[in-house]
Protein backbone atom coordinates (compact mmCIF):
# COMPACT_ATOMS: atom_id res chain seq x y z
CA UNK A 1 0.00 0.00 0.00
CA UNK A 2 1.33 3.15 -1.19
CA UNK A 3 2.11 5.86 1.66
CA UNK A 4 -0.74 8.98 2.35
CA UNK A 5 1.83 11.54 2.18
CA UNK A 6 -0.05 14.89 2.64
CA UNK A 7 0.66 18.94 2.29
CA UNK A 8 -2.10 20.11 5.09
CA UNK A 9 -4.28 22.59 3.61
CA UNK A 10 -7.51 23.81 4.43
CA UNK A 11 -10.79 26.23 5.55
CA UNK A 12 -12.06 26.48 8.87
CA UNK A 13 -15.85 27.34 9.68
CA UNK A 14 -17.37 28.10 12.75
CA UNK A 15 -21.27 28.18 14.15
CA UNK A 16 -21.69 29.88 17.55
CA UNK A 17 -24.34 28.03 19.43
CA UNK A 18 -27.59 29.96 19.82
CA UNK A 19 -27.89 31.16 23.02
CA UNK A 20 -28.72 29.01 25.69
CA UNK A 21 -28.40 25.71 23.70
CA UNK A 22 -26.26 23.74 21.91
CA UNK A 23 -27.67 24.24 18.34
CA UNK A 24 -24.79 25.74 16.05
CA UNK A 25 -25.99 28.40 13.37
CA UNK A 26 -24.93 29.06 10.28
CA UNK A 27 -21.57 27.99 9.96
CA UNK A 28 -19.17 31.28 9.47
CA UNK A 29 -15.79 30.98 7.31
CA UNK A 30 -13.05 32.26 9.88
CA UNK A 31 -11.10 33.26 6.81
CA UNK A 32 -7.28 32.48 6.24
CA UNK A 33 -5.44 30.65 8.78
CA UNK A 34 -1.66 29.93 8.34
CA UNK A 35 -1.91 27.69 11.32
CA UNK A 36 -3.83 24.60 12.77
CA UNK A 37 -3.17 21.70 14.96
CA UNK A 38 -4.53 19.27 17.24
CA UNK A 39 -3.50 18.14 20.56
CA UNK A 40 -4.37 14.08 21.85
CA UNK A 41 -3.45 13.80 25.67
CA UNK A 42 -3.96 10.61 27.53
CA UNK A 43 -3.74 9.70 31.20
CA UNK A 44 -3.40 6.08 31.89
CA UNK A 45 -3.71 3.86 35.30
CA UNK A 46 -1.10 1.64 34.79
CA UNK A 47 -1.14 -1.88 36.60
CA UNK A 48 2.42 -3.79 37.57
CA UNK A 49 2.68 -7.93 38.99
CA UNK A 50 4.93 -7.74 41.23
CA UNK A 51 5.61 -11.07 42.80
CA UNK A 52 8.59 -12.31 40.92
CA UNK A 53 11.84 -10.63 39.63
CA UNK A 54 11.03 -6.99 38.17
CA UNK A 55 7.94 -5.41 38.62
CA UNK A 56 6.64 -5.60 34.72
CA UNK A 57 3.50 -3.70 33.37
CA UNK A 58 0.56 -6.03 32.77
CA UNK A 59 -2.38 -3.34 32.22
CA UNK A 60 -2.91 -0.09 31.46
CA UNK A 61 -6.78 1.71 31.37
CA UNK A 62 -6.89 4.75 30.17
CA UNK A 63 -8.25 7.78 32.67
CA UNK A 64 -8.59 10.42 30.66
CA UNK A 65 -8.57 12.14 27.62
CA UNK A 66 -7.97 15.69 26.55
CA UNK A 67 -8.48 17.06 23.10
CA UNK A 68 -6.93 20.69 22.66
CA UNK A 69 -5.87 22.47 19.49
CA UNK A 70 -4.92 25.69 18.43
CA UNK A 71 -5.15 28.30 15.31
CA UNK A 72 -4.24 31.33 13.80
CA UNK A 73 -5.67 33.61 10.88
CA UNK A 74 -4.52 36.48 9.55
CA UNK A 75 -8.48 37.30 8.75
CA UNK A 76 -8.86 40.47 10.98
CA UNK A 77 -12.46 41.14 10.62
CA UNK A 78 -14.94 41.99 13.92
CA UNK A 79 -15.87 38.54 14.00
CA UNK A 80 -12.88 37.21 14.56
CA UNK A 81 -11.77 40.04 17.52
CA UNK A 82 -15.13 39.24 18.71
CA UNK A 83 -13.92 36.01 19.40
CA UNK A 84 -10.28 37.23 20.92
CA UNK A 85 -12.08 39.44 23.09
CA UNK A 86 -15.15 37.27 24.11
CA UNK A 87 -17.15 39.81 22.46
CA UNK A 88 -19.72 40.24 20.08
CA UNK A 89 -20.07 42.51 17.14
CA UNK A 90 -22.97 45.63 17.29
CA UNK A 91 -23.89 48.21 14.15
CA UNK A 92 -23.45 51.34 16.04
CA UNK A 93 -26.04 54.34 14.23
CA UNK A 94 -25.76 57.72 14.33
CA UNK A 95 -28.83 59.65 13.66
CA UNK A 96 -26.91 63.09 13.31
CA UNK A 97 -28.18 65.84 14.64
CA UNK A 98 -26.37 69.23 16.15
CA UNK A 99 -24.80 69.53 20.03
CA UNK A 100 -24.81 72.87 21.97
CA UNK A 101 -22.93 73.91 25.27
CA UNK A 102 -21.16 70.10 25.53
CA UNK A 103 -18.96 70.48 28.57
CA UNK A 104 -14.80 70.12 28.02
CA UNK A 105 -12.34 70.55 30.81
CA UNK A 106 -10.89 71.63 32.96
CA UNK A 107 -8.25 71.40 29.93
CA UNK A 108 -4.41 71.14 29.69
CA UNK A 109 -2.78 73.19 27.16
CA UNK A 110 -1.33 70.03 24.45
CA UNK A 111 -3.61 67.12 25.04
CA UNK A 112 -6.17 66.08 23.41
CA UNK A 113 -9.74 65.72 24.22
CA UNK A 114 -12.99 63.44 22.61
CA UNK A 115 -16.17 65.15 21.66
CA UNK A 116 -19.22 63.25 22.46
CA UNK A 117 -18.50 60.85 25.01
CA UNK A 118 -20.85 59.44 27.18
CA UNK A 119 -22.04 56.01 29.45
CA UNK A 120 -23.74 54.89 26.44
CA UNK A 121 -21.17 55.73 23.87
CA UNK A 122 -17.17 55.98 25.63
CA UNK A 123 -15.76 56.46 22.21
CA UNK A 124 -17.06 59.47 21.59
CA UNK A 125 -18.90 60.41 18.29
CA UNK A 126 -17.14 60.72 14.37
CA UNK A 127 -17.59 62.69 11.57
CA UNK A 128 -18.40 66.20 13.27
CA UNK A 129 -18.65 69.60 11.32
CA UNK A 130 -19.43 73.35 12.17
CA UNK A 131 -17.30 72.88 15.44
CA UNK A 132 -17.21 75.95 17.87
CA UNK A 133 -15.22 76.15 20.91
CA UNK A 134 -16.27 78.57 23.22
CA UNK A 135 -15.81 79.57 27.23
CA UNK A 136 -19.21 79.47 27.39
CA UNK A 137 -19.91 83.09 27.83
CA UNK A 138 -18.36 85.59 25.40
CA UNK A 139 -15.54 84.42 24.26
CA UNK A 140 -15.21 81.77 20.49
CA UNK A 141 -11.50 80.69 20.22
CA UNK A 142 -9.95 80.15 16.61
CA UNK A 143 -9.44 76.84 14.59
CA UNK A 144 -5.87 76.34 14.29
CA UNK A 145 -4.79 79.43 16.69
CA UNK A 146 -6.07 77.80 19.59
CA UNK A 147 -7.36 74.39 19.07
CA UNK A 148 -7.12 71.46 16.56
CA UNK A 149 -9.93 69.45 15.07
CA UNK A 150 -9.79 66.31 13.48
CA UNK A 151 -13.21 66.26 12.40
CA UNK A 152 -13.20 62.64 11.27
CA UNK A 153 -12.39 61.29 14.57
CA UNK A 154 -14.13 63.85 16.73
CA UNK A 155 -11.32 65.35 18.56
CA UNK A 156 -9.65 68.56 19.74
CA UNK A 157 -6.36 69.48 20.84
CA UNK A 158 -5.72 72.64 22.65
CA UNK A 159 -2.54 74.40 21.01
CA UNK A 160 0.55 75.91 22.78
CA UNK A 161 0.29 79.67 22.22
CA UNK A 162 -2.72 80.10 21.75
CA UNK A 163 -6.05 82.40 23.81
CA UNK A 164 -6.83 78.73 25.97
CA UNK A 165 -4.96 78.29 29.30
CA UNK A 166 -4.63 75.49 31.34
CA UNK A 167 -8.21 74.63 33.61
CA UNK A 168 -9.67 76.55 31.46
CA UNK A 169 -13.32 74.78 31.67
CA UNK A 170 -14.55 74.59 27.55
CA UNK A 171 -18.03 74.10 25.54
CA UNK A 172 -18.51 73.17 22.18
CA UNK A 173 -21.09 72.96 19.86
CA UNK A 174 -20.95 70.40 16.85
CA UNK A 175 -22.83 68.91 14.24
CA UNK A 176 -22.33 65.10 13.82
CA UNK A 177 -23.76 63.46 10.11
CA UNK A 178 -25.53 60.40 10.43
CA UNK A 179 -23.53 57.19 9.84
CA UNK A 180 -23.19 53.56 10.68
CA UNK A 181 -20.02 51.87 11.75
CA UNK A 182 -19.20 48.54 13.38
CA UNK A 183 -18.26 47.84 16.88
CA UNK A 184 -16.49 45.00 18.84
CA UNK A 185 -17.54 45.27 22.73
CA UNK A 186 -15.69 42.71 24.98
CA UNK A 187 -16.81 40.30 27.18
CA UNK A 188 -15.73 37.36 30.15
CA UNK A 189 -16.99 33.90 28.63
CA UNK A 190 -15.76 31.67 26.02
CA UNK A 191 -17.25 31.35 22.86
CA UNK A 192 -18.76 27.96 22.25
CA UNK A 193 -19.85 26.31 18.57
CA UNK A 194 -19.08 24.07 16.38
CA UNK A 195 -15.84 23.71 14.63
CA UNK A 196 -14.96 22.40 11.09
CA UNK A 197 -12.41 22.03 9.28
CA UNK A 198 -12.76 21.21 5.01
CA UNK A 199 -9.42 19.73 3.89
CA UNK A 200 -7.67 21.33 0.49
CA UNK A 201 -4.56 19.10 0.33
CA UNK A 202 -2.36 19.95 -2.56
CA UNK A 203 -0.98 16.56 -2.20
CA UNK A 204 -2.50 13.70 -0.03
CA UNK A 205 -6.06 12.38 0.74
CA UNK A 206 -8.73 14.46 1.78
CA UNK A 207 -10.12 14.33 5.19
CA UNK A 208 -12.44 16.58 6.86
CA UNK A 209 -12.84 17.24 10.57
CA UNK A 210 -16.06 17.97 12.15
CA UNK A 211 -15.78 18.89 16.15
CA UNK A 212 -19.49 19.39 17.50
CA UNK A 213 -18.60 21.32 20.47
CA UNK A 214 -15.89 23.70 21.04
CA UNK A 215 -14.46 26.52 23.56
CA UNK A 216 -12.53 29.05 22.00
CA UNK A 217 -10.28 31.11 23.59
CA UNK A 218 -7.58 33.67 22.63
CA UNK A 219 -3.79 32.35 23.10
CA UNK A 220 -1.23 34.70 23.20
CA UNK A 221 -0.54 38.20 21.98
CA UNK A 222 -2.50 39.89 19.07
CA UNK A 223 0.06 42.75 17.46
CA UNK A 224 -1.85 45.93 16.97
CA UNK A 225 1.21 47.26 15.35
CA UNK A 226 4.54 46.03 13.81
CA UNK A 227 6.37 44.78 11.19
CA UNK A 228 4.01 41.81 9.82
CA UNK A 229 0.71 40.97 8.82
CA UNK A 230 -1.33 40.63 12.53
CA UNK A 231 -2.51 37.15 13.10
CA UNK A 232 -5.07 36.43 15.73
CA UNK A 233 -4.20 33.36 17.93
CA UNK A 234 -6.61 31.12 19.12
CA UNK A 235 -6.96 28.48 21.61
CA UNK A 236 -9.62 25.27 20.95
CA UNK A 237 -10.88 22.91 23.51
CA UNK A 238 -12.38 20.06 22.58
CA UNK A 239 -15.22 18.82 24.13
CA UNK A 240 -17.78 15.64 24.26
CA UNK A 241 -21.51 16.82 23.44
CA UNK A 242 -24.07 14.43 24.33
CA UNK A 243 -23.89 11.02 23.06
CA UNK A 244 -21.52 11.78 19.86
CA UNK A 245 -18.31 11.58 19.90
CA UNK A 246 -15.60 14.40 20.41
CA UNK A 247 -14.23 14.30 16.69
CA UNK A 248 -15.52 13.02 13.37
CA UNK A 249 -13.43 12.74 10.78
CA UNK A 250 -14.55 11.86 7.01
CA UNK A 251 -12.74 10.94 3.82
CA UNK A 252 -14.28 12.50 0.59
CA UNK A 253 -16.87 9.54 -1.27
CA UNK A 254 -15.60 7.85 -4.04
CA UNK A 255 -18.27 7.04 -6.93
CA UNK A 256 -18.63 3.74 -7.66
Amino acid sequence: MANNYTLGRGELWFAPFIQNTQTPRGERYIGNSPELSITVETENLDHYNSDRGVREKDESIALQTDRNGSFTTDNVDPENLALFFFGSTTALTDAGGTVEGEAIGPVEVGLTYQLGVSANNPAGVRNVSAVAVTDGDATTYVLDTDYALDAELGRITILAGGAITDEAALEADYTTEASTRERIVSGSQAIEGQLRYISYNPAGKQFDYLLPWVKITPNGDFALKGDEWQTIPFSVEVLKKGNMQAVYIDGRPMIA
